[in-house]
């Protein structure tokens, strides 16, 4: 089986940026099959009550995502990636999520950091429970340092419990609702969100409070960066900073400079990069 929400970028008129975008996704077996990403960077977030995940390169990198763990794949100038259940059939739940890299930093090379549950530091009080994937809130960091800067929260919230965040000056702030019903508030507007919902802000000149009041028992994912403010062209999971640039990361993939996945049956063989 396989589900997923997706949400992207351009239908939010660039209030993601530097996301790309993000699929909140159940799957049984090898979805995706093996993709060429180049440009940016695809994150694996696996929740804590789903079946591991693996995560596996061109580069030789062979992760196994337990749940409550993160994945982070940079791809800089360009690897093959492909993630699939550890074992076929069970069921596996998370956010992937895509993250553009700015053009300065488009050309280094690939990289994989993987974060364990046991380095996710959390919060805990009465009816309010959030895990600091990535990033920071309030006094709370996860101090492991990643590609780029950003913040991912995941929020569990009773009825009638709430939780603040501070979003800093000019960066970006998207919120998907996971289960259940809640009250966001900013300083504009409140809003109702349900499941599946997405919301985006961007482009402050003030730190902006931010509040979350479940109605129901709820849980949220809220997603965090610096927003990049350059265009890019993608084809696929290829981000690049101009047709040009893209049209060599194409022709790189063709021929083999990122290294290739191939899938046989069951067995998987890693085709480094030439």
């Amino acid at each position: 089986q396989f589900f997923a929400r997706k949400a992207r970028s351009n239908d939010f008129d660039g209030l993601m940026n530097p996301i790309i975008g993000f699929d909140h996704f159940e799957l049984t077996h090898d979805v995706y099959g093996p993709q060429p990403h180049a440009g940016m960077s695809v994150l694996h977030y696996v929740f804590e009550n789903s079946a591991p995940f693996q995560s596996l390169d061109s580069k030789g990198n062979n992760t196994v995502i337990t749940p409550g763990s993160l994945n982070w794949s940079y791809a800089g100038k360009g690897i093959v990636h492909s993630e699939f259940p550890v074992t076929e059939g069970t069921n596996v739940e998370g956010l992937q999520l895509f993250v553009n890299s700015s053009a300065a930093k488009k050309q280094d090379d690939p990289k994989s950091l993987f974060i364990d549950k046991a380095q996710i530091p959390e919060i805990k009080e009465e009816g309010l429970r959030v895990r600091v994937v990535c990033g920071k809130t309030g006094n709370t960091e996860n101090k492991i340092e990643t590609p780029d800067s950003l913040t991912i929260l995941h929020v569990f919230l009773k009825a009638g419990k709430e939780f603040s965040h501070q979003l800093p000056a000019q960066r970006s702030g998207t919120v998907l609702a996971v289960e259940g019903f809640f009250d966001f508030i900013t300083n504009q507007a409140t809003t109702e969100l349900e499941e599946g919902m997405v919301i985006s802000m961007a482009g402050s000149d003030l730190e902006e409070p931010l509040k979350f009041i479940g109605i129901t028992n709820s849980e949220l994912l809220f997603i965090s960066g610096e927003p990049l403010n350059e265009p890019f062209f993608s084809k696929g999971a290829l981000v690049m900073e101009s047709e040009l640039a893209l049209s060599q990361a194409v022709a790189n993939f063709e021929n083999g400079k990122m290294g290739f996945i191939e899938v046989k049956g069951k067995t998987r063989k890693v085709i480094k990069p030439v």
